[in-house]
């Protein structure tokens, strides 16, 4: 888009150079009536002359103006003043006169002010002295003064320093450049606009010449193509829009994650709880088998008198079969013989009750009864186990999602790191969830066989009591029978006979017995290392749960941090988005305006002087300080100046040479 509009800065360059020799210009100008406003300041900026030079054709004059006093600049005839107006006639081609304006205000504020190492001086005070010197510039509308010159016209301020007396200069917000040996400074003042700006240096000896400052109405017209600008807006615009509504989705998505990682931490806190009962739960088992061992112990220790006694029975019933022919078995005999066989026949009843105990006590589902009476179920806590499986299977797939979103976001690098860092720690209590099943499992079977073992045994006592039990029955009888044995001598000796024989297999089975009573002690033995390698594996299971519970509370703060950070990060691009919204529109009317106080207005040219003048074709300003100077020493010898030019002569007649 192109637009017309009344600047060019090189041509504005041009006119305020040129506006540097006001006299010069004036007299290549072509106009009804031109005025020069020449304005007269003390070094502070503060107004002390203005004198009006007017401009006009030969031939008859006439114009208005409030004047104190009035001159002829460049012809010899009379002028008239009446009141406010000024008359006068002339032959010459272009006539220039002054006109002197009391307390007249003019269109801006001016002030300077001096500062050397910090501390404010007058101009006076601060000619020739030597420091860090900071000259501050302020430029304003002055509200007293009448019209739209302010609006209108344009400044150009020229500070001037010479480089042997000042080093080190610096002035942010204007242009530098070298004429000579001097800086020439200069501030370009657009149209209502002010100026607040500073100059240092290192001087010595300080002094400046006057600071100028000049005035023109901007009315010029160039072509400004700003749709390359515009285009680049339109892209900013549609890049703010992506990235608001891209960090508004990672926004969502972190919630997601926060919402899961809250869920991993209370489900890993509640897997550290069945943990803690788990391991309560193995220490009384182990306390329990621990029992079991004793009493199994116990019976083992009791297999030595069952062998004794048995060997004994063997024993004296080998004696009665060589004596019976020729002794009498007597009736101690026969009692001490029918009280051995109850001893062995109630120690046979003991130990199938104890066998009976053991095995009513010792299987899986005692294991799991124990631990439920010490407040863990173990069918629930492996279920607990595969669903956090399944939960945290399911949470590494989102971490996994978040962390591809995070390796695309530039400044996350270390979020996604720490991230995947985590999804590792996660995979690692899943095996380990795995192993605690896999643990429980393998405890299971190696209860069942166990009791499987235990449970033949039983089965084993049973068969064995009962036939013993029928054997005593057998003793009882022999002992009955042997009352009248001198009748039946023969018989019993027949009896004894085949008693001995059948004594020795049971003799044999007893031995049996014992010895697989031996080995399920020791047997039993690796139960209670295996109980006991499984209660320092669930210290172990406790520990790592412990540190896995502090290590996901860590990652739920980590992911809180992080999802704050993109709360935080979505507020700002949504806030960047709405303040860029309609930003095209905002920036081609402040365009628009830029341009339009930068060109001026096509509006009439209006008088400073007067408003009676109504054909004034140009008003231009020319400010200028008093310089800072040393005071001089006035030397004897008065040196002759060269003569004068007429430029200077006026230029002398307004203060300005």
């Amino acid at each position: 888009m192109k637009k017309n509009t009344k600047f060019t800065a090189a041509l504005l360059a041009a006119v305020m150079a040129c506006s540097m020799t006001v006299p010069a210009f004036a007299a290549e100008a072509a106009s009804e009536k031109e005025e020069v406003i020449y304005i007269i300041t003390d070094a502070a900026g503060h107004a002390t002359g203005v004198n009006a030079v007017n401009i006009f054709r030969g031939g008859d004059v006439v114009d208005f103006g409030n004047y104190s006093d009035v001159k002829m600049l460049t012809s010899t005839e009379s002028i008239t003043q009446s009141g406010d107006k000024i008359t006068f006639h002339t032959e010459d081609r272009k006539v220039y006169y002054q006109g002197t304006m009391e307390n007249a205000e003019i269109p801006w504020n001016i002030s300077v002010r001096y500062y050397l190492d910090g501390k404010e001086y007058s101009a006076s005070e601060i000619a020739g002295q030597s420091g860090k010197l900071e000259i501050r510039l302020f430029i304003s509308k002055n509200e007293k003064c009448k019209g739209d010159f302010f609006e209108n016209y344009a400044l150009q301020a020229s500070v001037t320093l010479d480089t042997e007396r000042c080093e080190n200069i610096a002035a942010p917000d204007a242009t530098m450049a070298n004429v000579g040996s001097d800086k020439q400074i200069t501030y370009t003042v657009l149209p209502g606009k002010g100026l607040e700006s500073s100059i240092t240096a290192d001087v010595s000896e300080f002094e400046m010449d006057a600071i100028s400052i000049n005035g023109i109405k901007l009315n010029l017209n160039v072509e400004i193509d700003d749709a390359e600008l515009m285009d680049q807006v339109s892209e900013l615009m549609d890049a703010t829009k992506k990235l608001n509504e891209g960090s508004g989705e990672l926004n969502s998505n972190s919630e997601t994650l926060k919402t899961g990682s809250s869920s991993l931490d209370s489900g890993l806190s509640s897997v550290h709880s069945g943990v803690t009962d788990l391991d309560n739960g193995i220490a009384a088992v182990q306390s329990g088998i621990s029992s079991a061992q004793a009493a199994l112990d116990t019976l083992n220790g009791k297999s030595f008198n069952l062998i004794d006694g048995s060997a004994q029975i063997k024993t004296a019933l080998e004696m009665i079969q060589t004596s019976l022919s020729s002794v009498a078995v007597s009736a101690d005999q026969l009692a001490e013989l029918t009280g051995a066989s109850s001893a062995i026949k109630q120690g046979i009843s003991d130990l199938y009750d104890g066998a009976y105990a053991v095995s009513q006590n010792l299987g899986f589902a005692q294991y799991k009864a124990i631990m439920a009476q010490n407040g863990l179920d173990i069918d629930a806590l492996q279920a607990g186990n595969t669903q956090a499986i399944n939960d945290l299977s399911a949470l590494i797939a989102s971490l996994q999602e978040t962390v591809s979103q995070l390796e695309n976001v530039p400044g996350y690098e270390d979020q996604a790191a720490q991230l995947q860092w985590q999804i590792g720690g996660l995979q690692g209590v899943i095996q380990l969830l795995y192993g605690n099943n896999a643990a429980i499992d393998g405890t299971g079977n190696y209860l069942a066989n166990l009791a499987a073992s235990v449970d033949s045994l039983y089965q084993n006592l049973g068969a064995l009591k009962t036939q013993y039990e029928l054997f005593d029955a057998k003793i009882g009888e022999l002992a009955a029978a042997l009352g009248d044995m001198p009748v039946k001598l023969s018989a019993l000796s027949g009896g004894i006979n085949e008693l001995v024989t059948n004594y020795a297999l049971l003799d044999s089975g007893i031995n049996e017995y014992t010895g697989g009573v031996a080995q399920l002690a020791a047997g039993y033995t690796q139960i209670v290392d295996g109980v006991s390698s499984l209660a320092s594996g669930s210290k172990t299971l406790l520990s790592g749960s412990g540190e896995l519970k502090n290590g996901a509370g860590e990652l739920y703060d980590g992911i809180v941090a992080y999802c704050d950070g993109v709360s935080e990060l979505a507020a700002g691009t949504n806030e960047i988005y709405t303040k860029t919204d309609g930003m095209d529109t905002q920036l081609q009317e402040q365009i628009d305006e830029i341009l339009a106080s930068i060109g001026g207005e096509e509006t009439q040219t209006v008088s400073f002087v007067s408003d009676k003048n109504t054909n004034v074709n140009s008003v231009q300003f020319v400010m200028k300080t008093a310089a800072i100077e040393k005071a001089e020493v006035i030397a004897n010898d008065v040196q002759e100046e060269a003569p004068l030019n007429f430029w200077q002569k006026l230029l002398r007649l307004l203060g300005l040479y």
